[in-house]
């Protein structure tokens, strides 16, 4: 997990590096777009913004089935528990009692 927090660090330097170097070396780079002539440096930082939250969309929905599937889990072994508790009262005398640990 360190590395692809490094690595997504160094990808954000290199983003901003190569923009700003752009935008400096070539003050009168202009797009024509539906809005009006706007610099590609503007364009390369809002295609960024939007991968990155296409990335952090993927990672919210990973979470929420993360979360639901724990939430299975954990209601699945509540309803063991309960039936094994019961099993446990209908047959008292299979409840194996280790001396040095009464109840």
């Amino acid at each position: 997990m360190k590395v692809l927090n490094g690595l997504a660090f160094l990808i954000v330097l290199v983003v901003a590096v190569l923009t700003w170097a752009l935008y400096a070396l070539e003050p009168g780079l202009l797009l024509g777009t539906p809005w009006g002539q706007v610099h590609l440096v503007f364009l390369l930082w809002g295609a960024f913004g939007l991968g990155l939250v296409v990335m952090g969309l993927y990672a919210f929905t990973g979470w929420v089935n993360a979360q639901a599937a724990l939430g299975r889990r954990n209601r699945e072994l509540r309803q063991l528990k309960s039936e094994l508790e019961a099993l446990k009262k209908q047959h008292p005398e299979e409840t194996p009692v280790i001396p040095d640990r009464l109840p």
